[in-house]
């Protein structure tokens, strides 16, 4: 079994990867070059299982990624008011709690990532999903 670079993934606008697979497949099932399921060393319902839990991790950070700044910012502004009530001369110590707060907020989130991206690696269904996209990008061209 080869193996394909992780770069056919990056540019795949992820938020319809799941409806760009199902095209591929359906549209070219009867072409003698599309990459079969059985080549893999998986299933139908393993591939399709292993296709929604990916996106739905997609639809996660694409989520995060639209509401970064007003969850950080948020929080920073939340913190300095917090501070400013409770202080009178609020200096540095503010600002620095507040900075801290959202950078411990953005390691949580790239943890639960990191955590659920763990199991999509090095898994037959992965290697399938990139020949895939490796065969539609390249069948195009011809």
């Amino acid at each position: 079994m080869f193996q394909i670079d992780r770069t056919y993934i990056e540019h795949v606008d992820l938020e319809s990867l799941q409806s760009r697979i199902w095209d591929i497949r359906s549209d070219h099932k009867d072409d003698p070059t599309l990459p079969r399921i059985e080549n893999y060393g998986t299933t139908e319902e393993a591939f399709e299982a292993y296709l929604e839990k990916k996106q739905k991790l997609e639809d996660f950070k694409d989520t995060w990624r639209n509401r970064r700044l007003l969850i950080l910012g948020a929080v920073f502004l939340l913190t300095l008011a917090c501070f400013s009530l409770f202080l009178r001369k609020m200096k540095w110590e503010g600002y620095a709690v507040a900075f801290m707060l959202c950078m411990l907020i953005y390691m949580v989130y790239m943890t639960i990532v990191a955590y659920r991206d763990k199991q999509f690696h090095n898994n037959p269904n992965e290697t399938f999903l990139k020949a895939l996209l490796y065969w539609d990008e390249h069948h195009e061209e011809n």
